[in-house]
């Protein structure tokens, strides 16, 4: 790509004059065209761009290659295939989008037939598995919002095999604002995406200051109402109660000064970890999980229950009950009281039936009392002293500023409904307020279609809504228009979260960003957590020599065919082409776990488990990979057969009479059809009734249908 004197950047696979020349944009794409690159930058700086440029670079160095472009959401997905048919100089037929609600038979002639691939993971992910498409001719993957590579999520799959089984000259681009909270969190991304060199941009650097706008962080403080107090207090009491089940037990020490949530989520994943270890042998825990999920207490919790003998059933419904009374502590001191009646709700729910957590904080007083407190007149005409501030600030923004564009964010929808319902009476006639939620599967809160959503946001660009009262589903990467002001009612612990969000606003003007804290509660430890995170994250990647990047990957020169496998032959045969799907699927399944117990049969665990005189199964079966694969292909075969067997033994009553009406009046096994219509009119079987079950009873091999006879194939009591 080259800069014209016009300052835009121009090259074979780009429209003339639609990107402007940026210098760092310039020198990432230099840096990532030969090497798979994290490209970490601030929310605003253009990471789309460096994206266009390096897949329009991809087109021109492999003409009949194809460009695979991942981002975790549908909205995020509609939104690069606007990017490329805006940047790129090509054939709109060969840029597509691949998501779930697409027919596995369209996406195979749609992989087939485009240059540039637009897709979420999961279903790249889901196709790869069944075989319906292969990497080979993909000479560029760029991963967006790279800081999901971590755990199961289907970016590591997908980077794992374009790196094994793709083409033969893979390059990848990641692309994100916050890679992670640490040196381990960032040294994983960079792992699962085979990464071979890091760019990161502060918004200190010389060659990105001047495309970056200061954002003033605002903290405003508020203190609780005295009744929202009371409430806590007596809140409290129970929680002490609860939590000196614990200490009397010697599962928790006395002396901690301060319990979360996370503290009992420890306690039962130490158990549940402890038990699967042993039960294992620990094949299955890996040392990363044991680091990332053991609280290391001395003694060991397992050991302390064994000495004691105590029920691991209890232990985890008292930590049930413990994370449901800070849950709800965590509402009324930083959201609205009608949360958390809405959460004592669900208590009340739960214990009505039988869950026993539920019932132990429903039948104490602390929480009969509250209950009643709560459900007083009085009592629900007091609202959070957030509400009130989140008022003066708009005030402020509208009146002194002139500002009118403002994104309020919220953890919870219920909140978001009540804000919009206060700001539209407050300013009524003078700003329109709405709100932004995702999709949901929950029968009593479907959210919002990824068409409403697109009409919102529409609406917001064009100036008929002002302000938008979002949840997290505006944080990542939506294309949002640009912003003056962000508000957060409530910090949030997590400094990806944090940032992305901080970035909706700051983009082409200067940016405030006011952060709502309740003093003395979590808000202040959140608020405090999320800043240490990102100051550790800085660190890591302004000296990422501790980082260790993957020098190891062989390339060369991909070499393509004169004509491409489209599978079309798949499509012909649906059956035909399910089955070879499902066989792929099994044997690849296979192959993890022999894989899996091959790595085992070499490593220190299995020497010292034979050490010590045991014996394991893949001793005893003594068989090979071949053979086991075969056994497991056997097994599965009869399984599934079975149960095909046991499915035809369970037949209505209905068809049950029709067979035996053919076999028992039939001669030579068949019978007219017009009198089997009234036998069956005699047993009330008729109409649409008899036509339903007579053409299950042919479907399933019972009776078989010749013109106007019906012939009798076997009895169901066979």
């Amino acid at each position: 790509m080259v800069a014209t004197i016009c300052s835009y950047i121009n090259g074979p696979f780009i429209k003339n004059n639609t990107i402007l020349y940026r210098q760092y944009q310039q020198d990432i794409f230099e840096k990532c065209k030969n090497e798979n690159c994290l490209v970490i930058l601030p929310t605003g700086l253009g990471k789309t761009i460096i994206g266009i440029l390096l897949i329009a670079h991809s087109l021109q160095k492999y003409p009949d290659g194809k460009v695979l472009l991942l981002a975790p959401t549908r909205p995020l997905i509609t939104q690069h295939y606007c990017s490329c048919r805006q940047f790129l100089k090509m054939d709109e037929n060969e840029i597509c989008t691949l998501t779930g609600k697409i027919s596995p038979d369209q996406r195979m002639l749609q992989f087939n037939n485009s240059k540039i691939i637009i897709s979420t993971p999961q279903v790249i992910k889901n196709d790869l598995e069944r075989d319906r498409y292969k990497l080979d001719y993909v000479s560029l993957i760029i991963f967006d919002e790279a800081h999901r590579t971590k755990g199961n999520y289907s970016y590591n799959f997908i980077s794992n095999e374009y790196m094994e089984r793709g083409c033969s000259d893979p390059m990848v681009l990641g692309l994100t604002a916050s890679p992670g909270k640490d040196l381990d969190h960032i040294q994983q991304i960079c792992n699962n995406l085979y990464i071979e060199k890091i760019i990161y941009k502060a918004h200190e650097d010389e060659d990105v200051k001047d495309y970056f706008h200061e954002i003033d962080i605002i903290v405003e403080s508020v203190d609780l109402d005295v009744k929202f107090i009371e409430i806590r207090e007596i809140w409290n009491d129970l929680f002490k109660k609860m939590l000196n089940f614990f200490i009397i037990k010697e599962i928790l020490s006395p002396n901690q000064k301060y319990f979360s949530k996370l503290t009992f989520l420890n306690i039962i994943r130490d158990i549940t970890l402890s038990l699967k270890f042993e039960n294992d042998f620990g094949l299955d825990v890996t040392e990363e999980e044991l680091i990332e999920n053991f609280t290391y207490q001395e003694p060991k919790i397992i050991d302390i229950i064994r000495e004691k003998n105590l029920n691991i059933q209890t232990i985890f419904s008292y930590c049930s009950s413990c994370i449901s009374i800070l849950h709800a502590k965590e509402l009324l001191e930083t959201q609205e009281l009608v949360l958390f009646k809405s959460f004592l709700e669900k208590i009340k729910l739960k214990s009505e039936h039988d869950i026993r957590s539920a019932e132990r904080i429903v039948k104490t007083e602390h929480f009969k009392l509250i209950y009643f407190m709560i459900n007083n007149k009085n009592t629900s005409r007091i609202f959070h002293p957030k509400i009130k501030r989140i008022k003066s600030i708009i005030h402020g923004e509208y009146e002194h500023y002139k500002n009118k564009k403002i994104i309020i964010f919220t953890q919870y929808r219920e909140m978001a409904e009540i804000l919009k319902n206060h700001l539209n009476l407050e300013f009524k006639g003078r700003l329109i307020f709405e709100k932004f939620i995702g999709q949901s599967a929950k029968m009593d809160d479907l959210g919002f279609s990824q068409i409403k959503q697109s009409e919102i946001l529409q609406k917001f660009r064009n100036n008929e809504i002002d302000v938008l009262i979002a949840t997290s589903v505006a944080e990542e990467g939506l294309d949002i228009p640009n912003v003056d002001s962000i508000i957060f009612y409530e910090p949030i612990p997590s400094e990806i979260r944090t940032i992305q969000r901080r970035g909706r606003t700051g983009r082409f003007s200067d940016g405030r960003c006011y952060v709502l804290i309740t003093e003395g509660t979590v808000d202040e430890i959140f608020y405090k957590v999320a800043l240490r995170k990102e100051c550790t994250m800085k660190e890591v990647l302004q000296e990422p020599e501790a980082l260790t990047l993957c020098d190891s990957l062989y390339r060369e020169k991909i070499k393509f065919p004169k004509t491409i496998d489209t599978n079309y032959d798949q499509l012909s045969d649906y059956k035909t082409r399910k089955l070879r799907e499902k066989t792929h699927l099994t044997n690849r399944k296979i192959d993890e776990i022999l894989n899996e117990l091959d790595n085992f049969r070499k490593s220190e665990d299995y020497q010292n488990l034979k050490s010590l005189g045991l014996t394991l199964c893949s001793d005893l079966l003594n068989l090979n990979q071949n053979q086991m694969r075969n056994k497991i292909m056997k097994s599965n075969s009869n399984n599934q057969a079975s149960k095909n067997a046991k499915k035809k033994i369970y037949l209505n009553k209905n068809v049950k009479t029709i067979i035996n009406l053919v076999e028992i009046f039939s001669n030579n096994d068949v019978l007219e059809y017009s009198k089997l219509e009234k036998l069956a009119m005699e047993e009330d079987i008729v109409d649409k009734k008899f036509f339903l079950h007579f053409n299950q009873a042919c479907n399933l091999g019972y009776l078989k249908r010749e013109q106007s006879k019906v012939r009798f194939i076997k009895s169901f009591k066979q």
